[in-house]
């Protein structure tokens, strides 16, 4: 399992019920995290960490979801096996994995080169301070 790392700025922590709220700058774009602790500076630079497995795809932009990290990326490659397909997408600079179906992929008619989106929880994220 390939677990994606992608570094970014703290921008903005809340909390509040025992569970911080991060808004994380990753050039340009804000990501959204839910985690337990936190030991984390304002304006510091972090990484993100997620899961290939907590990575969904989509052809096309989707406003009516609750998942609140949804970016645009390329598609580099496809590798396909038996029941699953790594999908590596190229994200401002950044290496993007995602394990989806074959099922899904062929469903998504998603090839090399297309513009896609990425979708992750807030709740799959880690923010780890530099």
């Amino acid at each position: 399992m390939i677990i994606n790392e992608i570094e970014g700025v703290l921008e903005n922590t809340e909390f509040s019920n025992g569970v911080y709220f991060f808004e994380v700058n990753v050039k340009g774009d804000t990501f959204f995290v839910l985690q337990l602790q936190n030991g984390c500076d304002k304006l510091n630079t972090v990484k993100l960490r997620f899961r290939e497995n907590d990575v969904s795809i989509a052809k096309n932009a989707i406003s009516e979801i609750s998942i609140s990290n949804i970016h645009k990326a390329i598609v580099k490659s496809i590798e396909n096996g038996h029941l699953l397909a790594r999908i590596e997408l190229l994200y401002k600079g950044h290496l993007i994995y995602s394990l989806v179906t074959n099922k899904s992929l062929k469903k998504l008619n998603i090839k090399v080169n297309d513009e896609v989106y990425f979708l992750v929880k807030a709740i799959s994220i880690e923010v780890l301070c530099e």
